[in-house]
């Protein structure tokens, strides 16, 4: 299971602003994404190991979550290693041409989804759910002269983070139900590993949304959302 829970520590990482961490993030982020060139992007992952250390984390913790991720980032890399334009064709198949330049752009853009999925784990490692909503409320402020309700949008982008694990959870307790009852996922081909996956997809959808419909209850016997007039005090 992928670990998006806090990580409680007194590091420098975890008494900072959250605002000025979601803001590096973002910055962070875009200038893995524009650069290019392996020499720019192992100064990055200089920076995201130091980053690591000032929040106590361990890098076993980071790479075990991209493990999971395998398939994912084979699927890019093949993607963007056919469908690259180069001049020096290594291997054709139908349309397609698999070139070095395809290769190392394919080997780039994996490094470059990597390093901000390692930044987006270190900023929820080392915010809590109520931080990061505060944080993300913080930097859009200026939107509410436009009308923009950044405080929902702040506390629905802090709740879909939390239920990551929470629905990963469920999938697999449905998963290891169904092999308890002599479902068996280990179908050849692909077509029946897709059927095999329905049983598990149905209840998970199920199960997602009464948790939904059980969070909004809760927020609303709380008084979530009420319009509560400053100058009368009236709903």
């Amino acid at each position: 299971m992928i670990d998006l829970t806090y990580t409680y520590s007194d590091s420098v990482l975890h008494k900072m602003d959250p605002a000025i961490k979601f803001i590096r993030l973002i910055l962070l982020s875009i200038l893995i994404l524009l650069l290019n060139g392996f020499k720019c992007l192992i100064t990055s992952f200089l920076i995201i190991f130091f980053l690591l250390y000032l929040g106590h984390l361990d890098i076993a913790s980071v790479v075990n979550p991209l493990k999971r991720l395998l398939w994912f980032f084979i699927m890019i890399f093949l993607m963007n290693a056919f469908f690259y334009k180069g001049s020096d064709c290594l291997l054709s198949i139908w349309l397609l041409c698999l070139s070095k330049e395809g290769l190392r752009h394919g080997a780039e853009i994996i490094l470059h989804t990597a390093a901000v999925m390692i930044l987006s784990y270190i900023f929820i490692r080392t915010t809590t759910s109520v931080e990061i909503m505060k944080g993300i409320e913080k930097v859009m402020t200026p939107l509410r002269f436009f009308g923009v309700p950044t405080r929902d949008i702040a506390l629905i982008m802090s709740i879909a983070l939390q239920f990551i694990p929470v629905l990963y959870s469920d999938f697999d307790r449905i998963r290891k139900a169904q092999i308890a009852r002599g479902a068996d996922f280990t179908g050849k081909s692909l077509l029946n590993r897709i059927n095999l996956i329905l049983p598990l997809v149905i209840p998970a959808f199920v199960s997602a949304f009464r948790r939904a419909d059980e969070l909004s209850l809760a927020m609303e016997a709380r008084g979530f959302g009420a319009a509560v007039d400053s100058d009368t005090g009236n709903e």
